[in-house]
């Protein structure tokens, strides 16, 4: 599977949100959240707008994703989905 460029920054609604940290976006995209970042989406639920904007010092984490009400971003990068 390809996976689809967001343009940035974007907000788009969270669909879902998996035990593995992949986040499903309504847009039809989905951000693998860094591992040690959990603490900071546990609040998220189906629903909240999440804010997406590009991450360009770090190579392997390219994107920050936070609630748009507010929250610290995270770290996160493009998920293919299989």
């Amino acid at each position: 599977m390809t996976l689809k460029e967001p343009k940035m920054p974007h907000i788009s609604l969270l669909e879902k949100l998996n035990r593995d940290g992949i986040a499903k976006l309504a847009d039809s995209t989905a951000y693998r959240i860094a591992p040690d970042q959990d603490d900071y989406i546990a609040e998220w639920t189906p629903g909240t707008e999440i804010v997406i904007k590009e991450n360009p010092d770090d190579q392997e984490w390219q994107y920050k994703l936070f609630s748009a009400g507010g929250g610290i971003p995270v770290k996160a990068a493009l998920h293919a989905e299989p």
